[in-house]
């Protein structure tokens, strides 16, 4: 059997990445891995110890002994569940801490390498979107197909707020846009990995556009062999 394309997705947060890639890994029937989830996972390991992020040696010695698991599951739509010690923890990576905690865990390069080496492995058995900040500049360099999305920082505010809103989470538009803003500086000027659009990705602009007219761009292009 042909191995599938593996595609990549990048993007700001709040572009839409997580919601476009649920959808096409269950019309195209690939797994999707949201690495995202892996970083909070090492934040939420960090609140659970009591460690400062700020310090590389401890998260250096955590990560020789972190124990993450990416678990497929077919229901839904084929996603991972991340299981940290054996707890499925998936449900509790979007708390606010966590959040908070996550740019200072990305910024670690022993945090970056461990979970990279993971997510290429993963990526092996072919038929993989994965969404995340460095995927086709440093995860899947080689993938079928690379996405970068963007979108106007009210609108990603506005969808974030929604997101928190159904988590029983309330922010104001003014308290999230400031948080993605925040959030977008530490992503695009770290040193180690910053987001970027690396050449032949390609582009798309989420502002104003339905998941489901995206979804049938990307999936037109993978369908059709245009990756």
């Amino acid at each position: 059997m042909m191995k599938k394309a593996n595609v990549a997705i990048d993007g700001f947060a709040g572009s839409g990445k997580t919601t476009v890639a649920v959808e096409l890994a269950r019309q195209l029937e690939l797994v999707y891995l949201d690495t995202g989830l892996m970083y909070r996972a090492v934040a939420l390991q960090c609140l659970r110890e009591g460690l400062d992020a700020a310090q590389d040696a401890l998260l250096v010695d955590l990560m020789s002994r972190f124990d993450l698991k990416m678990e497929v599951v077919a229901r839904p739509h084929p996603t991972c569940r991340m299981v940290l010690q054996n707890e499925d923890v998936t449900d509790e990576l979007h708390d606010p801490r966590v959040s908070a905690l996550v740019p200072k865990v990305a910024a670690c390069s022993a945090v970056r390498r461990d979970l990279v080496a993971r997510q290429q492995d993963f990526a092996r058995r072919g038929g993989v979107i994965m969404v995340g900040r460095d995927i086709a500049s440093v995860v899947l360099p080689d993938a079928e197909l690379k996405i970068f999305l963007a979108a106007d920082l009210a609108e990603r505010a506005r969808r974030r707020a929604l997101e928190l809103t159904a988590k029983g989470k309330h922010l104001s538009q003014q308290e999230v846009e400031d948080e993605l803003s925040s959030r977008d500086r530490q992503d695009s000027e770290r040193a180690d990995s910053p987001l970027i659009c690396v050449e032949g990705a390609r582009q798309l602009d989420t502002t104003g556009r339905t998941v489901a007219e995206i979804v049938e761009e990307i999936a037109g292009w993978v369908r059709c062999g245009s990756v």
